[in-house]
């Protein structure tokens, strides 16, 4: 939206594409870390985005989802598939992050964007001198987790998931006084949505008031459909690759946000206003 806002004062046509399905971070209580927006909720702060977008007249939202990005014939324009009809486009700007894949874990759900996050910036001061349970995605996390969390509670335990192995370098990084605890969460336990412990597969149970959680990711269809089409460049974990001004492997496809790997709220603005710029200087250049 930061970039639609870029262009459209450039007097630029634009179509944004917002899927209808709830967005990556619809459990939010509040976007923090972002000057002048500190707290509102996501949707408040679309809603207000879109206000200002609109004054312009030079931008349109379409509630649809893109399934895929192909070249037109002369290969100038990019041909957007909706499923409901294709739209023309000389500039793409992928936006669309990646999606979390929740555990299937009695409890999740009711918890999740309260006293479950898996940010700790934008999550960790309102659960703050709480007991955290830490709950990595991948062992490696532990380098620095247990570390960073101290920035808002002291008392922290790692819940290690099944099938994740510590090596001795993992296991020397993890403080002395942080207990290790192993095996699958079969429940978390809380009242209205706040955490007071977790169930394991091994029958234990740990008093927690906060999970920092880090979930596991899955690429969009949309950008695994560039890659298969457009030859677009992902690393091995599936984000774009792109530079400092957003520019990919694909000539006026750009990237913004999570969907080059995680970035904060205002630094995903900042990187869509980075590439409206770039987009604006090949227009002029080619004049």
């Amino acid at each position: 939206m930061q970039a639609a806002l870029v262009l459209a004062r450039t007097r630029k046509r634009v179509v944004v594409f917002d899927r209808p399905e709830p967005a990556r971070n619809a459990a939010s209580h509040g976007v923090h870390n972002f000057l002048g927006l500190d707290g509102l909720r996501p949707g408040q702060i679309r809603e207000r985005a879109w206000e200002q977008i609109d004054v312009y007249g030079a931008a349109r939202l379409e509630r649809l989802s893109v399934r895929s990005i192909t070249r037109a014939d002369n290969g100038e324009v990019f041909e957007l598939d909706t499923g409901d009809g294709t739209w023309a486009a000389r500039h793409v700007v992928l936006a669309c992050g990646f999606e979390d894949v929740p555990p299937s874990v009695s409890g999740f759900r009711e918890c999740w964007g309260k006293t479950i996050f898996s940010c700790p910036f934008c999550d960790g001061f309102e659960n703050r001198d709480r007991p955290w349970g830490i709950v990595p995605a991948r062992a490696e996390y532990l380098e620095f987790l247990p570390r960073l969390a101290l920035n808002w509670t002291s008392r922290r335990v790692v819940v290690m998931p099944t099938g994740l192995e510590l090596t001795p370098e993992i296991e020397r990084a993890i403080p002395s006084d942080v207990p290790v605890h192993r095996g699958g969460i079969a429940e978390v336990e809380h009242q209205d949505g706040a955490v007071t412990g977790v169930v394991l597969d091994t029958g234990e149970r740990i008093e927690v008031g906060a999970l920092h959680w880090t979930l596991d990711e899955r690429v969009l269809e949309v950008v695994r459909a560039a890659e298969r089409q457009l030859g677009l460049d992902l690393d091995d974990e599936g984000h774009v690759i792109a530079d400092e001004f957003g520019r990919t492997n694909v000539s006026r496809l750009w990237a913004a946000g999570d969907v080059r790997g995680w970035v904060g709220a205002i630094e995903a603005a900042a990187a869509g206003a980075a590439a409206a710029h770039m987009i604006v200087k090949e227009w002029f250049e080619a004049r």
